[in-house]
């Protein structure tokens, strides 16, 4: 039945554009499984000796048993877990987990711990043997399974981890039933009654745009990845994954939505030494912030996602040298945070459009056709809902210069 419920709440196609993008970024494929060990979501990625094995109706069972297996052991000791398959090459799990259940479990495979051994090419022989499989014809494509050395492992376990979050949120926000809330609050009769409502209302909301940010800013990075391995820039592709895990293992860390700015600006840091990775000497960066700011509350992934747009949508289609300034600045009892970029502009039309965009009340989770806005109203709308209609974004813009400014109180 779970598997069902995931299968309805997960759009395929979301799913399989995540698997394809890990794959493309790490020659390692991920498969997604429900509590009962069935994958959620199948899919072509898997190549070379894992293929052979998963062509034949024997192999496909005993693969997805080891996965099952991989699933079930991070189930029990609720963390990730690496373990052999069936044929000796490495599985590594993580679980998924929303509100203490496991709901299932996401296994990566087509790697190796080590370089294969005669020990582990003749238990490779015996699990070819038995699913009828000629294996000496696959010793080579057994051999050429990447080497992933344990060291380096906990760099891809992030990732998995990041994605299985991504998913838990996923599951979280369709837990909450947000038209049955607001029918219950028509007919509440309590006010107390009235106010757990309202506040499960605004904690769903929040889930589902922090659960908007995530994969967005996960596919742009893994793309940024593959791009680099295209280019052979090999060295600048595992220095990405380095900076991508160090945002990733932040955001494990934090219990609440809510972090103080030098947090904030610990992940824009990361996430622009992975841009520059991309840009190269094209991106100039700089950031000043107020020692006085530094510890103020502000929701998690609020500057990251304007510094995106500046360098997707400014910066990008400028030929000659970017640059983006991060600012601060105390205005009485508020705070202002500026994110300055030297990019194309925005158009007057469209950055009308926007500003309509922002202010607009209506449901804006079906996205828009702005290029960019649905991450400026994810922001502004959290800001609102922590702080306060007053709080939120502000943008300018002219040819050679875009200003987003933040504003949220100093108290915060």
């Amino acid at each position: 039945m779970l598997q069902h419920s995931l299968l309805r709440l997960i759009e395929q196609d979301r799913l399989r554009k995540l698997i394809e993008s890990f794959t493309r970024a790490t020659d390692i494929t991920i498969d997604i499984n429900d509590c009962l060990g069935y994958p959620v979501v199948y899919h072509e990625c898997f190549y070379g000796f894992c293929k052979k094995v998963r062509s034949t109706k024997k192999g496909l069972k005993k693969c997805i048993e080891s996965n099952a297996d991989i699933g079930f052991k991070t189930k029990e000791r609720r963390k990730a877990f690496i373990g052999p398959c069936f044929a000796g090459i490495a599985l590594m799990g993580v679980p998924i987990v929303v509100d203490k259940a496991f709901h299932g479990s996401i296994v990566c495979g087509q790697f190796h711990l080590k370089p294969p051994t005669e020990k582990m090419i003749s238990k490779m022989l015996s699990a070819m043997d038995e699913i009828g499989l000629n294996g000496h014809e696959m010793i080579e494509d057994f051999k050429n399974i990447k080497v992933i050395p344990k060291e380096k492992c906990k760099a891809v376990s992030e990732l998995i981890e990041f994605i299985a979050n991504y998913i838990a949120e996923i599951i979280y926000k369709n837990k909450i039933e947000n038209e049955l809330i607001r029918q219950k609050l028509r007919v509440m009769e309590t006010n107390q009654t009235r106010v757990e409502l309202e506040k499960a209302l605004w904690i769903s909301e929040l889930k589902k745009l922090q659960s908007q940010i995530k994969p967005h800013f996960l596919f742009n990075t893994l793309n940024i990845i593959s791009r680099l391995i295209i280019m052979n820039e090999n060295h600048k592709a595992l220095d990405t994954v380095y900076a991508l895990s160090n945002i990733m293992r932040s955001s494990f860390e934090e219990s609440d939505e809510l972090i103080s700015l030098e947090k904030e600006m610990d992940y824009v840091k990361n996430y622009l030494s992975i841009q520059k990775m991309r840009f190269g000497e094209r991106l100039r960066f700089k950031i000043e912030i107020d020692d006085r700011l530094r510890g103020i509350s502000i929701p998690a992934l609020t500057i990251q996602p304007l510094v995106e747009n500046a360098c997707t949508h400014g910066i990008e289609p400028k030929e000659d040298l970017g640059e983006i300034i991060i600012q601060s600045q105390l205005a009485g009892n508020d705070v202002i945070i500026k994110i300055i970029d030297n990019g194309i502009g925005i158009p007057e039309e469209k950055l009308k459009e926007i500003h309509m965009y922002l202010t607009n009340d209506k449901d804006f989770y079906v996205a828009s056709e702005l290029d960019g806005s649905l991450g400026l109203k994810n922001v502004h709308r959290r800001l609102q809902l922590y702080f306060g209609s007053e709080y939120g974004l502000s943008i300018t813009s002219r040819t050679g210069c875009t200003q987003v400014s933040v504003k949220l109180p100093y108290n915060s």
